[in-house]
């Protein structure tokens, strides 16, 4: 199994703090977001690791050369569309098969590796319970499966808790994902198409998507300056 990292994003409501850094280039403890993950993932028996990167992609390089088993993807859509392009780069990259997606601007601790990689599980996503950190993506499920995700809570019949930003995919559901998209593209014009509450939901329709929840997960998003003090106050090894 492989990891790929979506990492293209401008990190814009962090500018004034960050500067001329990517977020998953950001240091909590002494260690950047992205060098932690790859430090988990290998850890977790995952060596395989790909960047996509897009904003200051010249950064994640440096990274890739002081990390060899980590490569890098550059998606050259990112200040146009959204992420479900940096998906697409990594596949037509070659990224296929078996995989595990991960958003950069993420912190979490091992067990959610240890939960989302348990058998016999081959496409699921992690959810974690409330964190009122803000700007959190609900997560609906029936009978343990996706069914919706929403920014809006009240536009869902029940939330099973927050979508975590770790979700792993089985090689037809990777596939399927990558048609999702082109769809959207030839339907829109456009690729500003998001992979979770658009392509993974679309997915989820015709491939079941278990809903892995780890109520009391130790897990930070760092979308802003709130974020960043959030997860700056936690205990992380």
């Amino acid at each position: 199994m492989r990891a790929v990292i979506l990492a293209a994003g401008q990190g814009i409501r962090l500018r004034s703090m960050i500067g001329d850094r990517p977020k998953g280039l950001i240091e909590i403890g002494g260690e950047t977001l992205v060098a932690r993950s790859v430090r988990l993932l290998g850890e977790a028996g995952i060596g395989d690791v790909t960047i996509v990167a897009g904003h200051l992609s010249e950064q994640y390089g440096q990274f890739c050369r002081e990390h060899p088993r980590v490569g890098l993807v550059i998606n050259e859509q990112y200040v146009t569309a959204g992420s479900m392009a940096s998906f697409a780069a990594a596949f037509d990259s070659g990224c296929t098969g078996d995989m595990l997606l991960l958003e950069s601007d993420i912190l979490y601790e091992r067990r959610a590796l240890t939960a989302i990689l348990a058998p016999p599980l081959q496409l699921a996503t992690l959810v974690s319970g409330p964190t009122q950190a803000g700007d959190e993506v609900w997560v609906h499920a029936v009978d343990g499966r996706l069914r919706a995700m929403s920014k809006r809570r009240d536009d869902l019949p029940s939330s099973v808790g927050e979508f975590v930003g770790v979700t792993r995919l089985s090689a037809d559901a990777a596939v399927a994902m990558r048609e999702q998209f082109a769809a959207f593209v030839a339907a829109h014009g456009h690729g500003r198409m998001d992979y979770e509450t658009g392509a993974l939901v679309a997915v989820a329709r015709r491939h079941p998507v278990a809903v892995v929840v780890v109520p009391d997960l130790q897990w930070g998003e760092i979308d802003d300056e709130r974020h960043y003090a959030r997860v700056s106050s936690m205990q992380w090894t």
